[in-house]
């Protein structure tokens, strides 16, 4: 029987909504919403950007307390069967409520402990003649691990974190675009808003475009 790894894995913070300016911002777009008032765009900014936070943190409170009924569908397996698994493979996934982040490390540690067993069960899919298919799972597998490998070494960086440090960076330029706008007028807010468009381009041409996740940066007065 696997070894038993229950212990609550260090829950991901959700970021904070910011600075000061960010706090104060956010607080007259409240007021604003609630009088009925149309908001600037740093204001919707910061307002998205504090709802998506909020939502970020019933999301981990949400994870830690899953109701079996709804993991029975999810798995669409009975409740004698997710128990005797619970307890055969030692995954936390029995009883009334699941704690989805303590499943998770027991299912990487099962996988951990058994993996060279795993791995002897997969290499012997590749024993006997090659074939095209067989060909392009050994590509598939050798590529997963150098990206694995790259991963762990610190050298690729997930695309979602990419995007929103790029979007805190939009934000910050916008506001300095608003602060040129007030102090110098149209010319010289005008060099920073092609700017802004030349690096939204360039953030669509690197990584797509997301609507969950892009900031749009053409969009600045």
């Amino acid at each position: 029987m696997p070894k038993n790894r229950t212990s609550r894995p260090r829950q991901a913070k959700p970021t904070d909504v910011g600075s000061s300016i960010d706090h104060a911002v956010l607080a007259k777009a409240y007021r604003k919403v609630m009088d009925g008032q149309s908001l600037t765009r740093v204001e919707r900014e910061v307002l998205k950007r504090h709802e998506k936070q909020k939502e970020e943190r019933l999301r981990w409170q949400y994870y830690h307390a899953i109701p079996q009924k709804h993991w029975r569908q999810m798995s669409g397996r009975q409740t004698k069967v997710i128990n005797d698994q619970a307890t055969r493979y030692g995954i936390p996934f029995g009883g009334a409520s699941i704690d989805l982040p303590n499943v998770v490390k027991a299912l990487h540690d099962f996988l951990a402990d058994n993996a060279q067993l795993l791995a002897r069960e997969a290499d012997g899919m590749l024993v006997g003649a090659s074939s095209p298919a067989l060909e392009r799972y050994r590509e598939e597998r050798e590529a997963l691990a150098r990206l694995d490998r790259l991963e762990r070494e610190g050298y690729l960086l997930p695309r979602d974190e990419v995007r929103e440090a790029l979007g805190r960076i939009a934000v910050i330029l916008r506001e300095a675009s608003d602060t040129l706008l007030r102090q110098f007028g149209d010319s010289a807010a005008q060099i920073m808003h092609e700017a802004l468009d030349d690096a939204h381009r360039d953030m669509q041409s690197y990584f797509g475009q997301d609507e969950d996740h892009a900031t749009d940066v053409s969009d600045a007065p």
